[in-house]
């Protein structure tokens, strides 16, 4: 190990860190190497928003579906019934008070082995486009954008 990192180590420094990837980005990659480096880390950036999206979106309806349950049983009529939406909501917005803030880690957690089946998805549907090789940042949203509507609209 070199001294510079030794100490980054030692002290947990993160001003160090960002200096030595610094060093590391500008030192031993050439132009074309960063740009497809940034264009990499922003690819997998997206991916993992997109798998925490999908996450987040499933316990969301979990929540609604919870809450529509639970007033359904409590009252024996649907929330849509005349003067049911406010004991509904009111019953939702408790439900969310817990699965929101309290289990935002918890759904960063059930994010990773999602991450690796949207990447997959998505390396799959951009090595099969015809805009491949012509449109290749292109190729790339677009392959995001069928990823992300498979998985939350379909």
């Amino acid at each position: 190990y070199s001294e510079k990192s030794l100490m980054l180590m030692k002290d947990h420094n993160i001003h160090e860190l960002i200096e030595l990837l610094g060093a590391f980005w500008n030192k031993s990659m050439n132009e074309e190497e960063r740009s497809e480096a940034f264009t990499t880390i922003v690819y997998l950036g997206a991916i993992a928003v997109l798998a925490y999206n999908f996450v987040a979106n499933f316990v969301s309806g979990f929540v609604f579906a919870a809450a529509w349950a639970r007033i359904s049983v409590v009252t024996g009529t649907s929330p849509l019934s005349a003067g049911m939406w406010e004991n509904f909501l009111h019953a939702k917005y408790s439900l969310d008070m817990f699965f929101g803030g309290p289990c935002i880690p918890a759904k960063a957690i059930l994010t990773i082995p999602i991450f690796f089946g949207y990447r997959r998805f998505v390396v799959n549907s951009t090595s099969k486009s015809p805009l491949k090789e012509r449109f290749p940042i292109i190729n790339r949203y677009l392959s995001l954008m069928l990823a992300w509507l498979v998985a939350n609209v379909g």
